[in-house]
């Protein structure tokens, strides 16, 4: 009967892996997409009677059979992506470490590695669901152009002046544990306990106007992984087979 309910346990984890190599394959083309790899550990185990002879004897190894598996943990991989010109004013991208900060219409903070974003009715810098950059950075209706320097410092030229305004500066923000970030769809994430706060960062700045990021997600490798899982899920499902005709010929030795 262990070997069924371990089996199972399995089958199981081999079904989680396939779901996430699924969503990381369904988001190859989604900008900022950060690949996902689940975290697995072996369940508790039990000691077998051995048999001893001698209670005081001292083996070179202990009697125990595990009783499968359970995820514990979907860590994200944060490593930046290729990074692809658009020309687009408002196309940004994080050629290091580091989160963009946007503001939802309650008020909440969020955070995200997709940098296309565009201006409203109101000459803000918002991303495409309307969420506004924060801080906040207004676009003057009659400024001629607009320039995003690497360290984040917004400028705009008008045409019939040389001089250049300074508007403000994009801040970025780090965690000390960016794995443990919510993803809140949307190419957002939330602070939890797990990410700790978000840390404001002055240096090492990197923000490449006409730029946006693409996932890093490896097509090949996920194709790998998903031949893989299939196989191991596969053999798994065999020794279920296999359980099960053991206890059928256990149940016809007794009659």
């Amino acid at each position: 009967m262990r070997a069924l309910y371990t089996a199972a346990t399995g089958m199981a984890a081999q079904q989680i892996r396939l779901d996430n190599i699924a969503n990381n394959l369904a988001n190859v083309s989604t900008v900022g997409y950060k690949k996902t790899r689940e975290t697995f550990e072996d369940l508790i185990y039990q000691d077998l009677p051995t048999g001893e002879a001698n209670a005081n004897a001292l083996r070179p190894s202990t009697a125990q059979v595990g009783s499968g598996t359970r995820l514990v943990a979907v860590s994200r991989n944060f490593t930046a992506g290729q990074m692809e010109y658009s020309g687009n004013t408002y196309d940004l991208a994080i050629g290091a470490r580091g989160f963009f900060v946007v503001e939802d219409p309650d008020g909440n903070q969020r955070y995200t590695r997709d940098g296309q974003f565009a201006q409203n009715a109101d000459g803000e810098i918002v991303n495409a669901m309307g969420y506004t950059l924060s801080p906040g950075i207004q676009i003057p209706d009659d400024a001629d152009q607009v320039t995003i320097a690497q360290d984040g410092t917004v400028t705009v030229s008008y045409k019939d002046s040389t001089d250049v305004v300074t508007l403000g500066q994009i801040e970025l923000v780090d965690f000390a544990n960016p794995s443990g970030l919510r993803a809140l769809g949307g190419n957002l994430y939330g602070a939890t306990n797990e990410s700790g706060e978000s840390i404001p960062m002055s240096e090492n700045i990197l923000v490449q106007q006409g730029y946006f990021e693409h996932s890093n997600v490896d097509v090949a490798e996920e194709l790998l992984s998903m031949i893989t899982a299939q196989r191991v899920f596969e053999l798994t499902s065999k020794v279920i087979e296999a359980s099960d005709e053991n206890l059928q010929l256990i149940s016809k030795l007794k009659r």
